[in-house]
């Protein structure tokens, strides 16, 4: 019990109540007004008459009525489940607690017995069917459901129909509230607790919403035993459940582990059941838990986006979500209650709806009477692990709003089983548009054609190696030779970073374990000068083997310019046999470098060059994917492979530009070519380093970097028989 108490700084009164009712039978009847989770009873009154008053607050009942209209005269189906995602009985499932969900919030607004009615008749319809449900018959790898050929789907359908049961709950006949309870709620959450307790005590996505769901059954059905397995696991040791999820998947930051795109939809379950424990248990102080924790990861989530508000699709991403989704509502809402951060009115004004309930009043109510300040993003880094010491992001940011360019560098923690073997990559943003991208995840979500909307075989062979990411591969094999459990085992570093100088933006990370006796380390810094923006990429590799090096760079747009001829191949040719490679066709080769090469392509208005530093083994590939995909489930994508000779150690020197503008209209271009024309990389002593970058215009660019990184008072370096000397990790300098 100390130890327990110890671990979660909760009031002892409020912990031993819960736990005094280990041994309880289980009850069946509430002790509060209903509804009680999220909409409550006694904030009915004000809602009303905030709907008729602020625009997003009506706009948002409005959606609601017609979809519950809509519902209330199609009648109701429950099919016998047994299709896969994007099948009719998994739809229908999924549309029934959307319908149910709305018809109860519609009828806590307006008492109109129809839409009460209609969510009390489909349970009544969902209790005869659930007991003699087995596992769904289209079950795969993932953990099954019942209702849905996985059991996160299940989860799903539970946390938002409790809310529907919730609101109708007085209106329904005690012996009818015994039947959907012990039919259908109660054996759905024994399915959850008991038959797959696995998902349910996981640290993972599926895991929190198993634990919402059934915690939030738990509070409506007047069931403690419920709520505490919930909070601390089946074991009620704290071992697993919604407080050990707070404490091990999120950093002090807010990061959430699986990366963006998990954090934006494991979001919801963890605002809708701390919003619920807020209300009922209040003692429990959930928001102010962790140092309020669960506030700083919406806004943390809302950092994770471009400027067009979608979420950097790294790990097994699907990258046409963005912050205008249901998940966003509900956190931007709920933490906008807690906190009056007003950093979340631009985003809630872009979703254009609310919640109905005390939160989305609030947020409603303050929309129509301030203006709305527009959302900053920032340049940071951005920790990852519980403890804030496993690596994280780094977001480089130039620009205000629509006109921003932004980095994201990538050194974080593996992302679970989520997660891609791609150690130190990088990705780049111009003006909304993704210009060298992650390729995601492959998947088509809810496509029954394509493996029943499941993740496809090549998201495996395919996407989470290492050669389909921005960043170096060793002889052909992918870090931790794609092994989870050890890539788990080991984090980035990060050495150091300076994203506050104005006139520079840098960061350097380093991995030793994604490949055997070496350490890769990379430094990316990023600077406007005279309206063209660079981005200076510097692998330095320790190797005491010898290796093969490759860097793939994949882009989008169209090639406009080489300073380099090239052999367009006739012949089809694939790049490797495995770790990605045997899903990669040789487009274009070329050899005989020049020692600075050059590659520009356009992307929409804008142009974009890589210049790298190369010597007379470098050899250059345009690769294109889709070769061993029979099925077509590969996305088309292009990408450049620079191919360095066999040594130990190595310095990888590249730089990109961001500039120029084509106006159709006018049909006038603007800075079309790179200005970079030579590059030097000086080795000095103790790994001190100076990167001279010739600029067109005569101009000189030099980088000076202490790749030791011991922040010494003074570095120093000879080149072209003058010192340069400079105190910390680096210098940059403009010469003319």
């Amino acid at each position: 019990m100390n130890k327990r108490i110890l671990t979660y700084s909760f009031p002892i009164i409020v912990l031993l109540s819960l736990v005094s009712c280990t041994q309880a039978k289980p009850k069946s009847e509430g002790n509060k007004e209903h509804p009680l989770l999220i909409l409550r009873k006694n904030d009915v009154p004000e809602i009303q008459k905030g709907i008729k008053n602020f625009p997003l607050l009506h706009a948002s009942f409005e959606e609601a009525k017609e979809i519950a209209d809509k519902a209330i005269e199609s009648g109701i189906i429950v099919p016998f489940p047994k299709d896969p995602g994007g099948g009719y009985s998994h739809e229908k499932h999924k549309q029934n607690y959307i319908d149910m969900y709305n018809a109860g919030l519609v009828y806590q607004i307006t008492k109109e017995d129809k839409y009460a009615i209609f969510v009390r008749d489909m349970l009544l319809e969902y209790q005869k069917m659930y007991p003699g449900l087995g596992l769904h018959p289209m079950r795969k790898n993932q953990s099954p459901g019942k209702l849905f050929w996985q059991g996160l789907n299940e989860s799903v359908w539970l946390v938002y129909t409790i809310q529907a049961y919730d609101c109708v709950y007085d209106f329904i006949s005690p012996e009818n509230r015994k039947l959907i309870e012990d039919n259908l709620f109660r054996k759905m959450v024994n399915f959850f607790t008991v038959e797959d307790n696995y998902t349910f005590n996981r640290l993972h996505n599926h895991g929190t919403w198993s634990v919402a769901g059934v915690g939030m059954t738990g509070m409506v059905l007047g069931d403690s035993l419920m709520i505490k397995e919930a909070l601390y696991s089946t074991k009620l040791d704290g071992s697993g459940g919604f407080l050990r999820q707070i404490d091990e998947l999120f950093s002090p930051d807010g990061y959430y582990a699986e990366g963006p795109y998990y954090q934006r939809y494991a979001i919801m379950p963890f605002m809708l059941f701390a919003q619920a424990i807020q209300n009922n248990l209040p003692d429990l102080k959930i928001f102010d838990y962790r140092d309020s924790v669960l506030a700083k990861s919406v806004n943390m989530v809302l950092q994770l986006t471009n400027t067009d508000g979608r979420f950097y699709p790294i790990n097994d991403a699907i990258k046409e979500k963005t912050w205008i989704t249901p998940e966003m509502v509900y956190a931007t809402n709920i933490i906008y209650a807690q906190t009056g951060d007003k950093n979340l009115l631009f985003a809630a004004e872009k979703q254009g709806e609310v919640m109905i309930s005390s939160e989305g009043l609030k947020l409603a109510k303050s929309i129509a009477e301030n203006p709305v300040p527009e959302f900053v993003r920032k340049s940071m880094i951005i920790h990852d692990g519980k403890d804030g010491k496993e690596g994280g992001l780094a977001l480089l940011r130039l620009g205000k709003a629509e006109n921003q360019s932004s980095v994201l560098f990538k050194f974080a923690t593996q992302g679970m089983g989520h997660g891609h073997f791609d150690r130190l990559e990088f990705i780049m943003y111009d003006k909304g548009r993704e210009i060298i991208p992650d390729y995601g995840s492959a998947r088509f979500l809810n496509v029954v054609a394509k493996e029943g909307g499941r993740y496809l075989d090549e998201n495996n062979s395919w996407s989470k190696q290492t050669v389909a990411h921005n960043t170096l591969v060793l002889d052909e094999k992918s870090d931790f030779n794609g092994k989870l459990d050890k890539a788990e085992a080991h984090s980035p570093d990060l050495i150091f970073s300076d994203l506050e100088n104005s006139k520079l933006q840098i960061v350097s990370a380093s991995d030793s374990n994604c490949y055997p006796d070496a350490v890769l380390n990379r430094t990316l810094a990023f600077f406007e000068l005279d309206g063209r923006r660079y981005l200076v990429d510097l692998f330095n590799v320790k190797n005491k083997n010898i290796s093969r090096y490759d860097l793939p760079v994949y882009f989008n747009g169209e090639l406009i310019d080489f300073n380099f001829p090239y052999n367009r191949l006739t012949d089809y040719q694939i790049l490797g046999k495995g770790n990605g490679y045997q899903h990669l066709i040789v487009d274009a080769k070329a050899s005989d470098l020049p020692s600075t090469a050059r590659i520009s392509w356009m992307n929409g208005k804008g142009f974009y060059t890589l210049s790298s530093l190369t010597d007379p083994g470098t050899e250059f590939n345009i690769v294109r994917l889709g070769a061993n995909d029979p099925k077509y489930n590969l996305r088309d994508q292009y990408g450049m492979m620079l191919r360095f000779p066999k040594m130990k150690d190595a310095k990888f020197l590249n730089v990109y530009e961001i500039h120029g503008n084509y106006n159709p209209s006018s049909e006038s271009v603007l800075q079309s070519e790179g200005s970079v024309k030579n590059m030097e990389l000086i080795q000095g002593l103790d790994d001190k380093v100076l990167i001279n970058i010739e600029l067109k215009d005569g101009r000189f660019i030099k980088l000076l970097l202490d790749l030791n990184y011991k922040n010494s008072s003074s570095n120093e370096i000879q080149y072209n028989e003058k010192s340069f000397s400079w105190s910390g990790n680096y210098k940059l300098l403009i010469e003319n």
